[in-house]
């Protein structure tokens, strides 16, 4: 189970709290008694006088052979603030849930790109580099751009940076548009080196074709969750 403790702080949920941290935290409110915490495995907030491995580093027991002082007992939270956070749970936040996945996918993605360009560059022959070098150092410094984009945005990502919304934005836009850009420009450099019509060279595989409807796809979900979710928000705030 995770140690990651929240307390209540008039009316919102702090944390997440290691413990350790916890403990001095709450030692320095003047009731500490009174004050609501929760953690993974509570059903509801409970009052820190009610949780045992809490309770006994705040409060420990009298030294031996002191009577106790009578006990008085008051109620330790209202009626009314008891069923205002029975259901009030800790904000999301962190690399988990639906951001663990996409994550996930950013670096898988970098590695895919990275096997396929190198299955791909020793299979051009010496003299289409030569009769075309234009054309294949242009499509090389393109698989480059979108390479460093997406391992610039991967390290975005686990540094929590708040610029990573946007540059995921961004990468996933130029993934789309990107064959495209790459098609044109070899049309136009063999049109000109053959004196051919550009539209001869205007042709998208069927391969290439699908990896374009998945970067829609794709697109389609992860673009409205970046901008929408509340996980997103609470996690790239640096």
């Amino acid at each position: 189970m995770t140690d990651f403790w929240y307390y209540d702080e008039g009316g919102q949920a702090r944390g997440p709290l290691s413990h350790a941290e916890l403990i001095p935290l709450l030692a320095r409110i003047a009731d500490p008694r009174r004050v609501l915490i929760w953690r993974d495995g509570f059903e509801d907030w409970k009052a820190v006088e009610d949780v045992h491995e809490v309770a006994q580093q705040l409060f420990p027991p009298p030294p031996s052979g002191s009577a106790p002082p009578p006990a008085v007992r008051e109620p330790v939270v209202d009626a009314g603030d008891a069923a205002e956070f029975k259901n009030v749970k800790p904000e999301l936040t962190g690399i988990g849930g639906w951001l663990a996945l996409l994550a996930l996918g950013q670096v898988v993605g970098i590695l895919r790109v990275l096997a396929s360009l190198g299955q791909y560059y020793p299979t051009i022959s010496d003299e289409l580099w030569k009769r075309f070098p234009e054309a294949l150092w242009g499509e090389a410094a393109l698989n480059a751009a979108m390479v460093c984009l997406a391992v610039y945005t991967t390290v975005l990502l686990f540094r929590h940076s708040r610029h990573f919304p946007s540059f995921f934005i961004w990468q996933t836009i130029f993934v789309i548009v990107m064959p495209l850009i790459n098609l044109v420009w070899l049309a136009l450099i063999f049109s000109l080196a053959t004196n051919k019509s550009i539209s001869e060279f205007l042709t998208l595989e069927a391969k290439e074709g699908a990896q374009m409807l998945a970067a829609v796809i794709g697109a389609a979900i992860w673009i409205p969750y970046i901008l929408r979710s509340r996980r997103v928000a609470n996690t790239f705030t640096q």
